[in-house]
């Protein structure tokens, strides 16, 4: 029975698209109780005895979950477990922990959590929202540890009812691996990102979940009903007779859909007059590519590296080598195009020592890192250059702002490749070289790029940044952000045809390309490859098969007459209107 309550609407982040309508389960965890002892100076050997123990009981439970979920839902999603086994093993959490019990007699629960409080401090203030999201691997582990510590139990998911919805605070990823499909129909987080390791779970197991509501979870009971519309971000609790005659009725629809896109998802992306469009996957973690597969995407467009660099060590050649041939093992005969290290001197300050800044978006980032450390940049191009012996590699530079920084990363490139000879590794000597257009000074500029590289990539969230002075991730100037701003639409028609006159291969993997409001837009702009989040790939896939080239371009010639970002999204809307009758019935 619904529990008695007003309705409510509750706004947050889509992380995993679709709707779920079921009653709720309101996961409510406990914590560990620590206390701020101290022992005595004869019990600190036995203090580092029980928590090295406590480590060792905390890897086997997670290496038994890392199999449940391998047998259950394959190896790729079990793969996100191994960062949480890398920390266990980190030594350099192990000996901080150590020393405090060593040298101040702190408790080993005390020793731990402030260990690890402030490695979660260092990741919570990185620009990198991927990275950010690192927190909850840690506090993953930090739970399992510190709950053993304390002699309390590891919380774990009840067995859950059919369509359930389950809203929690938070679920960490040793929690979220438990929701079976079957009975859980969405999930509803009061905080988290779209890159949390919770969000990818989400979206390997197609079920809609939005996070960042909120409070929402405090203000729900068990059983009330709940509709969670992972499309547009928003969480109805207890919504009234239309509303939930309306998202029902939006549900039948989209099972309907998805059994149709199911149904053509090997169609090519052609459109009606013959153009052939690749559609392939941005990827963050290698759990991702399979279900780029799932997708039927024709490659992955981007791989971001970042997660490599997650703990208080820098990975070695063979342990990238590994997790790159994997994933190109994964997608041959497919290309993958890998992005060399962008991070900043904030996000890796805890291995490369580098100062704060004032203001990092325009500071040490990206190839500036790379070019300034080329120890470090050689070390990820030598296994880049090993694994394209296993399948296609490109290989994708970030941030270039300038020729001369190019030109600077040839020159380590083919010291890479000179070290391998000398090795006698071997490695794919005609690997592609690419680079990001993200700042609009190669814009600008791109035909010079042009005839020096095999690719040009657009990233079209950082250029429209860097072109508009937005930071997005700034709330009161969030709203400026406008990827269809008129400046930003004129940048990639000349990145596209400067591509066009000089042969090059042009891309854009930035979120736009997996908009389907954008779709035609970027075709009549003379894009031919899109990379998006793998979800995206069958409907923007539709949008491709239900439009002329001919008609595309003139859509894109219109809108480039026109002034206002509100004027382009106003013309698109109605345009895709016309060559898809069920759009506005789809999203409106």
């Amino acid at each position: 029975m619904t529990t008695a309550g007003a309705q409510r609407v509750f706004s947050g982040l889509c992380v995993a698209s679709g709707i779920g309508i079921g009653r709720a389960f309101v996961y409510r965890k406990g914590a560990p109780v620590l206390t701020r002892r101290r022992v005595a100076y004869h019990q600190v050997s036995g203090e580092v005895e029980r928590f090295l123990n406590t480590l060792h009981q905390a890897r086997d439970e997670i290496r038994r979950i890392r199999r449940l979920v391998a047998s259950e839902q394959g190896k790729e999603l079990a793969q996100i477990f191994d960062a949480q086994l890398a920390m266990l093993d980190d030594p350099g959490i192990k000996e901080q922990t150590e020393a405090l019990v060593r040298g101040k007699y702190y408790s080993a629960e005390r020793a731990y959590s402030e260990t690890l409080t402030k490695v979660k401090e260092s990741f919570g203030n990185i620009e990198n929202e991927y990275l950010r999201e690192r927190v909850s691997d840690i506090a993953d582990i930090e739970n399992q540890v510190l709950m053993r510590l304390a002699g309390g139990e590891v919380q774990a998911l009840h067995s859950l009812r059919a369509n359930t919805i389950v809203l929690a605070h938070d679920l960490l990823p040793s929690e979220m691996v438990r929701l079976e499909r079957r009975q859980v129909k969405g999930v509803v987080l009061d905080v988290g990102g779209a890159t949390s390791h919770a969000a990818i779970i989400a979206r390997s197991l197609r079920l809609p979940t939005v996070t960042g509501a909120g409070d929402c979870s405090r203000e729900v009971a068990d059983g009330d009903l709940v509709v969670v519309d992972g499309n547009e971000g928003q969480v109805h609790l207890r919504p009234g007779p239309e509303t939930e005659r309306r998202y029902r009725s939006r549900l039948r629809r989209q099972l309907r859909r998805e059994r149709d896109l199911e149904a053509r998802r090997e169609l090519p992306a052609i459109t009606l007059d013959g153009r052939d469009i690749t559609l392939m996957a941005n990827v963050d973690v290698p759990t991702e590519v399979q279900v780029a597969l799932d997708y039927g995407a024709g490659g992955v467009g981007m791989y971001r590296t970042e997660f490599l660099y997650l703990n208080y060590r820098l990975p070695s050649e063979d342990e990238q080598f590994k997790v790159y041939s994997d994933i190109v093992e994964a997608m041959a005969p497919r290309p993958v195009v890998i992005r060399t290290l962008d991070l900043g001197g904030d996000k890796l300050s805890h291995v490369l020592e580098s100062p704060p800044e004032a203001n990092p978006f325009l500071g040490w980032r990206g190839i500036r890192v790379c070019l300034d450390t080329p120890d470090l940049f050689k070390t990820q191009l030598r296994a880049l250059l090993r694994a394209g012996t296993r399948g296609e590699v490109q290989i994708l530079l970030p941030m270039i702002s300038s020729l001369d920084e190019l030109w600077r990363a040839r020159a380590l490139l083919d010291e890479a490749k000179d070290e391998l000879r000398q090795a006698g590794q071997a490695f794919a000597e005609d690997c592609k070289l690419g680079i990001m257009v993200e700042v609009p000074s190669v814009a600008l500029i791109t035909d010079e790029f042009a005839d020096e590289v095999d690719l040009l990539s657009l990233g079209t969230n950082d250029l429209t940044q860097y072109t508009l002075a937005v930071d997005r991730g700034t709330s009161k100037v969030a709203g400026l952000y406008d990827p269809f701003h008129p400046a930003v639409l004129r940048l990639l028609k000349m990145v596209a045809d400067s591509g066009h006159r000089k042969e090059t291969s042009v891309s854009i993997c930035g979120e736009m390309a997996g908009d389907p409001l954008a779709t035609a837009l970027l075709l009549g702009l003379g894009l031919e490859c899109l990379s998006m989040s793998p979800g995206l790939i069958p409907e923007v896939k539709e949008v491709i098969r239900a439009i002329s080239a001919d008609e595309a371009e003139k859509i894109a010639a219109e809108c480039l007459q026109m002034r206002t970002g509100y004027e382009v999204r106003h013309h698109l809307e109605n345009a895709i209107g016309e060559y898809l009758p069920f759009w506005h019935q789809r999203h409106h």
